[in-house]
Parts: C-alpha cells; sequence; structure tokens
C-alpha cells in the first residue's frame, strides 16, 4: 500500500514579497515611477534585506520595475501595446475555454462561483480594485480548471499572467466595476442554465469589454506622452 505525502503549501518570505509587490504593481497600487526602498519593505514584512533583495531580483527579470545603478528600483511602465495584443489573444481563446468548460461544473461549484460574485460585488460597491482584479482573476480560473483541455486552459491562464498589469483598468471606477458585476452575472447564470450558445456569446462580449478597458489605457497612455511632450 502506498501513502500519499501531503506537503505543505510553503512559500519563502522571498515568495511571499515578491507576490504581493507584484500585485500592487499589476494593480497600480503601486504606480510607475515609484521607488522601491529595502529598508521600508523588508519593516513592512519582518524580514531582513536579503528576501527583499532577492524579490525585487525577480520583479526585475519580469520587466515589473528597472534597477538604476546607485540609484534604485523604480516600477516600470507598463507595455500598453503589448497588453492589447496579449488580451486580443486572450479574448479569442477564453470563451472557447469556458464553455468547454460548462458541462463540468456542478450545483456545488456553482454555489461557490455565486460565493465569489456576492464578494466581488461587495467589492465593487467599496471601489476596491486590487482586490476585485485579485478575485476577478480567482472566478476566472476557477473556471478554467474544469476545462477538459487543460492545453487550452494553460494557455489561456499564462495570458493572463503575461497581461496581468491590464488589471489596472479595474481602477477605472465604479461604473467599470458595475459593468464587470453584471457580465460575471450573466456567465455564472448562462452556465447554470447549461445554454453554451448564450455562454459563448456572454464570454466574447466580457473579453471584448475587457479589450476596450485596455485599448483605453492606451489611448490614454499616448495622450498623457502627447501632453509630456507639448510641456517640453
Amino acid at each position: 500500500m502506498s501513502l500519499e505525502v501531503i506537503r505543505p503549501d510553503y512559500r519563502t518570505r522571498a515568495q511571499v514579497i515578491l507576490e504581493e509587490m507584484r500585485d500592487r504593481i499589476s494593480t497600480g497600487v503601486l504606480a510607475p515611477g515609484t521607488r522601491l526602498l529595502l529598508k521600508p519593505i523588508s519593516e513592512e514584512f519582518g524580514c531582513s534585506e536579503i528576501p527583499v533583495r532577492e524579490a525585487l531580483r525577480a520583479l526585475q527579470a519580469e520587466g515589473l520595475i528597472t534597477v538604476i545603478p546607485h540609484t534604485g528600483a523604480f516600477v516600470s511602465a507598463p507595455n500598453i501595446d503589448e497588453l492589447v495584443e496579449l488580451t486580443e489573444v486572450r479574448s479569442i481563446l477564453e470563451p472557447e475555454a469556458t464553455v468547454a468548460a460548462a458541462p463540468y461544473i456542478d450545483a456545488v461549484m456553482i454555489a461557490k462561483l455565486r460565493d465569489m460574485l456576492a464578494e466581488m460585488r461587495t467589492l465593487g460597491e467599496q471601489n476596491a480594485a486590487q482586490e476585485y482584479g485579485r478575485l476577478n482573476r480567482r472566478f476566472h480560473t476557477f473556471i478554467l480548471d474544469k476545462t477538459p483541455n487543460q492545453k487550452m486552459a494553460a494557455l489561456v491562464k499564462d495570458l493572463w499572467g503575461q497581461a496581468d498589469r491590464g488589471r489596472l483598468v479595474y481602477k477605472k471606477g465604479p461604473g467599470f466595476l458595475g459593468e464587470s458585476m453584471r457580465q460575471h452575472t450573466e456567465i455564472v447564470d448562462a452556465i447554470e442554465s447549461k445554454d453554451l450558445a448564450r455562454l459563448r456569446e456572454i464570454v466574447a462580449a466580457h473579453s471584448q469589454y475587457g479589450l476596450n478597458a485596455v485599448r483605453s489605457l492606451a489611448a490614454e497612455a499616448a495622450l498623457d506622452s502627447s501632453a509630456t511632450a507639448v510641456s517640453k
């Protein structure tokens, strides 16, 4: 008889710092240009500067921060054009992955999704962009995990990861969050009713909504760049 070894979900201090700082950058809590200082970060997380340095090196490798010798580490500006391209690809794949998952989502899972919706609704009403964006990712990942074609699911998740800074759209305010919330509710309703044609239509519209929001970020970034150039 073989025994299954259950390993604890252990994360090093550097991993904890990395994930939290990545999340803050992706949601705009840490804006481009923000300087990241070792001492305040180490004090916040109750550790030495060694794991902080390790986390910053990982953030630099991911392109989320820029390290200037003898000056410091700064949050990098997002590559909006790349975000648009990644979101375009995801908007094609995610509706199919979601429809493929729907037949495998039972009543217990529907209840779990509705619990997430209730939490998302509260966060939206509070305009809690960072927390809403984090839970939005969990919502879609929960559905993708039920897709029998896990290669397609992995592709969509990878696109989510590469375009993580697209979560900046959740800072667009209560109106954006309210519409996003309505669409999530329709997704769960369609899954529960097993209306796959309607589900594909809703998820495609939801993906397009996110894509349009990212394109809006690109337009705003271009305007900011033009205004800066004129002021000089």
